[in-house]
């Protein structure tokens, strides 16, 4: 029996095609809708990210511009005071106690708790006098009593924390003795006393007649010097010394007198500072900004600085104008902690100010009654005053960043030991009175600066390499190139800031001539490369494959650069005497820095080209053919269609690659930490150095105390730095647009 035929598939009918095809574009699309989920998702998420990070840093910035507060914890009345008004009071830093020295010559301590009398502890080289005028150094709390027979006292109240079981119970107090001198053999009373101790140093001066003051001092061999001092004729209403090396007298017709306490004791100045009596006269923490108040309420602050650099010596010079308070000022209570201080009226108002930022703080009201004299505790988180019927009267202030204001962080400011105002960042010193400079001003400046030495060495390589590769090389040698020059983005920028910092810095400074040599030369020499090319007769260069002018243009910039360098001693000594930075400092008045724009330029270049070259590259290549074939057939050569064609209608991504590397160049860190001084200076020479915003943040944020006015100081600069990037960056979106728009209908 014969097999039977296989029988044959039936194809599937058109229902089932269908069928399946519907499933399959369902497919299609249910993981088209999820991909552009994801992406939007992801999308999303980086704004959101984004704006989180914005608020974040904007809410860590915020607290240096809120205002001070305070507010009266009222009226203390001291339970069992000796008689008599109070001549200097203290407080230690817990604020358990105040100590008033007395008439008597008794120091008398205080429970703050209550006001009760904790107890006295009489001076025993004032023994049998009656002390007329005292003052209470800032520092130390350094005591000095000038009694009615013209002798001068000298004490030091120390508090000594107690603890028991690690918690503060109690403080120990002590009175030292420091010294006692006899000012006046015709044993007249003092009327005003100072004294200052530093550094094994003492001084001190009290007011004896209208215009004489007896000055002692005593340098670290405990050698001692005494002199009578005149204010030629005037009234001398106040006296200060300035540290140990320095007195200054203030007069009823508004002139500051400054005598130099050294081995000799020399008169420099008589400067007028106000046409009303001076009423009150101290020094802000540091002994440099002297506060000057009038019987009309005005206030100024002065400093010692070289007006000229050819000046010899320094001379007093305003800093500060602060705002009037409308009626005498009696005393200035000063804080041991930074440049704040408060003035105390006549009428009992109380005004906190602070120097460097010339703002007014706080203010209370008058209380139509006489404040005699006023303090800030040591931790700057209070005041106290005493009132001429012998009640305190006890504040509670908050102050956290008081130097900071916008003028102080963006205008120019007058620092102590400037002759102008200037715009500086100088977050520390050496000492505690330091006066802070919180300039974002050279900071900002750097960023700019350093930013456009980058660029300008990296736009033209970059964007003329990537229209040469995208549009001459052959596409064999293009393969090559293209991923080379992409593996130069992925180099750390820690490396190449190592590198540029540590060798080329070096190199660069041995051969500097040569360096900026090269930048003429060999374009030069790679121009000539092109036009040599073009003279090769048209029969040998039909043999050659296209793109192998590069083995022309190549050895001839190798040969430019090598010509630079041979040619480089031979300028220097020819035209800038042999020393090119000598030179530069002598003629120019510019400094070399080793560590400067032109090392910077060619670090932070090389990490911003890959970036600019990329994007530029692929935007060259993505001009339609059809408008480069069009103009070659039109007769135009290969440079006239790349230059008037592919680059114009590439202008969108070419703008768009530019701003990319702008902002890489912007937020780099590493390079610019590594390879410049880090000096933030205002100075466009590209031979010194400069501090950008994200380099200052990463060089003072590991000592910057959490909350502090450095801390968040480091924040506004990165909102600066964030800010500046946003505006550039919707600018730069706005030019591609209307680029796009511009080249839509080719």
């Amino acid at each position: 029996m014969a097999a039977a035929a296989p029988t044959a598939t039936a194809p599937p009918s058109i229902r089932q095609r269908v069928q399946e095809s519907s499933a399959r574009i369902a497919r299609v699309k249910l993981l088209d809708r999820l991909a552009t989920g994801t992406i939007t998702l992801g999308g999303l998420f980086i704004i959101v990210a984004v704006f989180f990070i914005f608020l974040f840093i904007l809410g860590e910035t915020l607290p240096l511009f809120r205002p001070a507060q305070g507010q009266a914890r009222g009226v203390l009345s001291l339970a069992g005071a000796p008689e008599g008004k109070p001549l200097a009071i203290g407080t230690d830093e817990y604020q358990m106690y105040l100590y008033e020295l007395r008439a008597d010559g008794r120091f008398a301590f205080f429970r703050l708790a209550d006001g009760s009398l904790a107890r006295e502890v009489p001076l025993p080289s004032l023994a049998g006098a009656t002390v007329v005028a005292a003052s209470r150094s800032l520092t130390g709390d350094y005591v000095a009593a000038g009694t009615s027979d013209g002798r001068l006292a000298l004490a030091q109240v120390r508090f000594v924390p107690k603890y028991e079981d690690q918690k503060l119970v109690d403080l120990e107090i002590s009175v030292r003795e420091r010294g006692r001198f006899d000012l006046d053999p015709a044993r007249r009373p003092v009327r005003q006393v100072t004294y200052a101790e530093q550094e094994g140093r003492k001084a001190a001066a009290a007011l004896l007649g209208d215009d004489e003051i007896a000055v002692v001092r005593v340098d670290e061999s405990e050698q001692e010097k005494r002199e009578v001092l005149r204010a030629d004729g005037d009234k001398v209403t106040l006296v200060r010394v300035a540290r140990t090396d320095g007195l200054v007298a203030a007069t009823e017709k508004g002139d500051l007198h400054y005598w130099e306490l050294g081995s000799e004791f020399r008169k420099l100045e008589v400067k007028h500072v106000s046409t009303e009596p001076i009423t009150a006269l101290e020094y802000a923490l540091g002994a440099n900004s002297l506060l000057v108040g009038d019987e009309k309420g005005a206030l100024t602050a002065w400093i010692r600085a070289r007006v000229r650099d050819e000046d010899e010596s320094m001379s007093l010079v305003p800093a500060h104008v602060f705002e009037g308070q409308g009626t005498a000022i009696e005393a200035i209570g000063r804080s041991t902690r930074d440049k704040s201080f408060v003035t105390a009226g006549r009428d009992g108002s109380l005004v906190l100010r602070h120097v460097t930022s010339e703002r007014t703080l706080l203010k209370f009201p008058a209380t139509g009654q006489a404040v005699e004299s006023v303090l800030i505790t040591p931790k700057s988180d209070g005041m106290m005053a005493t009132r001429a019927d012998g009640r305190l009267l006890r504040f509670d202030i908050s102050n956290p960043h008081p130097e900071v204001s916008w003028r102080a962080l963006f205008g120019k400011v007058q620092y102590e030991g400037y002759a102008h105002p200037e715009y500086v960042w100088q977050s520390t010193g050496a000492t505690d009175d330091f006066e802070a400079k919180f300039s974002l001003v050279p900071l900002i400046f750097g960023t700019i600066k350093g930013t456009f030495y980058a660029l300008l060495f990296a736009i033209p390589l970059a964007i003329m390499g990537a229209l040469y590769t995208s549009q001459f090389m052959h596409p064999t040698i293009k393969a090559k190139v293209k991923p080379t020059v992409e593996i130069m983005a992925a180099l750390p920028s820690v490396v190449v800031g190592f590198i540029a910092g540590l060798w080329l810095a070096g190199r660069v400074e041995r051969n500097v001539v040569p360096v900026l040599l090269m930048i003429v030369v060999m374009p030069a020499f790679g121009t000539a490369g092109v036009l040599l090319w073009d003279r090769i007769p048209r029969g040998l260069r039909d043999r050659l494959r296209p793109g192998m002018e590069v083995a022309l243009i190549v050895p001839l910039l190798l040969l430019g650069a090598f010509a630079a360098y041979a040619l480089g001693p031979a300028v220097e000594a020819r035209v800038f005497q042999g020393d090119f930075q000598l030179w530069l400092k002598e003629a120019m008045g510019l400094v070399y820095d080793q560590r400067n724009c032109l090392v910077v330029g060619i670090a932070m270049g090389f990490a911003v080209i890959p970036i600019i070259f990329t994007i530029a590259e692929d935007a060259f290549t993505s001009v339609p053919q059809h408008l480069t074939a069009a103009s070659l057939a039109l007769g135009a050569s290969r440079w006239q269609t790349a230059t008037r064609v592919v680059l114009p209608t590439a202008s969108p991504g070419i703008f768009s690659a530019i701003m990319i590397g702008f902002g890489r160049a912007v937020g780099e860190t590493m390079i610019v930490l590594m390879a410049t001084g880090n000096t933030p200076v205002l100075d466009w020479s590209v031979f010194n150095g400069m501090r950008t915003l994200s380099a200052n943040v990463a060089v003072e944020i590991p000592e910057a105390p959490h909350g502090g006015t450095l801390y968040r100081t480091l924040f506004l600069a990165g909102l600066v730095l964030f800010m500046m990037t946003f505006l550039v960056n919707t600018l730069a979106e706005v030019v591609r647009q209307r680029l796009r728009e511009r080249y839509r209908a080719i």
